[in-house]
């Protein structure tokens, strides 16, 4: 009987214990609360459901217009308990600042947490709302419309009852006009301070950066390598121009209008940043130009590279604005270095030291190369330095492979290295409509010897459907609600209490 009596007993205190055990309640910790923002975008996080749907889609929309007429950003928490460590007020100050509820740069949020086991519940004020919504205010409207629902356990009721009343203070015209004007002289000053400053300053540095950089053409130091009047050098001195002005362009319609999800976290604080590497990639590119003028100005290599190396020394600085270009330097320095060797004297038969021809004097360096040579030359094959002796009487011709000495081969009929392999020449133009027709040859440059090897189908040509699928693409990036809150910050201003 006894056992029977004590087995009883036991079996009551375990179920007991099983009981209390299932109803615990999470008690959370700041980074354990879920950030409506990031979980459907919304303002109000109630993870206990607590709040029945209807009520927390209510006050969402709620906020949302407040957040919409007056740049007031309000966030509702509600949990059952939270850490047993942290005093209601400390918790909630560092969920506000955890979270930055409100505007980075006028504060203006406000934070309602609730934790309905310990019966608190406590206002966080951001330093930009503190004046329209004093401590003495919050206290008034917890007072009349929070606590006698809560004392009912009506939560839902009493956070609706509550955030109308704070928004009718909100919405008021004097006080709409005041949180209107703050935020703009706040937003206003800081945007000129944040974006608008530093990119004017940026244009103002590069415009300069371009003009020196003309300037030094007028001058003589590579102006003499553009022509004016050949198409492709106006064509790309213009293109740079113009792909700088379309891309900043395009970024800047893409941040403001939202037109794609890319563009969706761009700010206008990061519009100096965008602003520099664009422009950053157009000196880049003009940088490039400039070392091409020099390349056309200069047939003789030797001549080429100690222009580039007067050129790297005049304007080293241009990385400071443009730090790719220092790679293109380095490669031009492992370039130069290559040449060394070459371009050391070489010994006539009496071991006297010859002298070099000058190829942008002699460009056709006659009468020393043969057509075929001056023909290597201009396909890129080889380079050749001409040699002579201080007589007159003695020349040497070194060749050293150019820049396209493996796309060609030496002709079998000529023995020129001018001979070009699987050559495709088009004979008849691919359509929408048709097929094309090329032809795979082998080709001299200099002889004209050719080799057929085979007809080629050139495939139809398709049009592209990337245009239609962009714009279906970019219709699914609209939103009506921000992912994430403003960044703000408050003082501690507030007020709590218990019912």
């Amino acid at each position: 009987m006894l056992k029977l009596h004590l087995f009883k007993s036991l079996s009551l205190l375990f179920f007991l214990f099983a009981v209390n055990i299932s109803f615990a309640q999470t008690a959370y910790k700041v980074a354990d609360i879920p950030d409506p923002k990031k979980n459907g975008g919304g303002y109000v996080s109630d993870p206990d459901k607590i709040l029945d749907e209807g009520a927390i889609s209510s006050l969402n929309s709620t906020i949302a217009h407040f957040e919409q007429e007056t740049n007031v950003q309000v966030a509702v928490v509600i949990v059952n308990d939270f850490d047993p460590d942290q005093e209601d007020f400390d918790f909630a100050y560092e969920l506000f600042k955890t979270w930055g509820i409100g505007s980075k740069t006028s504060n203006n949020g406000l934070l309602l947490f609730i934790a309905k086991d310990r019966k608190k519940y406590r206002f966080i004020t951001g330093t930009g709302i503190e004046g329209v919504l004093p401590d003495v205010k919050l206290k008034h409207i917890a007072e009349q419309q929070l606590l006698p629902a809560f004392r009912k356990n009506d939560f839902s009721t009493g956070i609706t009852n509550t955030i109308n009343a704070t928004g009718e203070i909100i919405l008021n015209p004097e006080n709409k006009s005041e949180l209107n004007q703050f935020f703009t002289q706040r937003d206003g000053s800081n945007a000129l301070n944040i974006w608008w400053l530093p990119s004017i300053a940026i244009i103002l540095a590069f415009f300069g950066v371009f003009k020196i950089l003309n300037r030094q053409g007028k001058n003589g130091l590579y102006i003499e390598g553009f022509d004016k009047n050949n198409s492709r050098d106006t064509t790309i001195a213009k293109g740079c121009g113009v792909i700088i002005f379309i891309v900043f362009v395009s970024v800047f319609i893409f941040v403001f209008s939202g037109s794609f999800n890319i563009f969706s976290n761009i700010r206008g604080a990061h519009i100096p940043y965008i602003l520099f590497a664009v422009l950053a990639i157009g000196l880049f590119f003009r940088y490039l130009f400039c070392i091409s003028a020099l390349r056309k100005a200069h047939q003789d290599d030797k001549n080429f590279f100690d222009s580039v190396l007067v050129f790297h020394k005049k304007n080293w600085w241009l990385i400071l604005f443009s730090p790719i270009i220092l790679f293109a330097i380095i490669i031009h320095f492992i370039k130069r270095a290559k040449t060394v060797d070459r371009f050391k004297p070489v010994m006539d038969s009496k071991n006297n030291p010859m002298t070099r021809i000058d190829r942008d004097i002699n460009i056709e360096g006659k009468p020393f190369l043969t057509e075929g040579q001056r023909k290597e030359e201009v396909v890129l094959a080889y380079d050749y330095d001409i040699w002579e002796s201080a007589d007159h009487k003695e020349h040497i011709i070194k060749a050293w492979p150019a820049e396209k000495y493996s796309s060609y081969i030496e002709c079998p009929e000529c023995t020129f290295r001018t001979y070009k392999l699987n050559k495709q020449v088009t004979v008849k133009q691919a359509t929408y409509s048709h097929d094309g027709q090329a032809k795979l040859i082998n080709e001299c440059s200099f002889c004209k010897k050719t080799e057929f090897i085979k007809w080629i189908t050139l495939a139809m040509l398709v049009e592209s459907s990337s245009s239609s699928s962009s714009s279906s693409g970019g219709s699914s990036s609209s939103s009506s609600s921000s992912s994430s809150w403003g960044g703000g910050s408050s003082s501690g201003g507030g007020t709590g209490g218990s019912w």
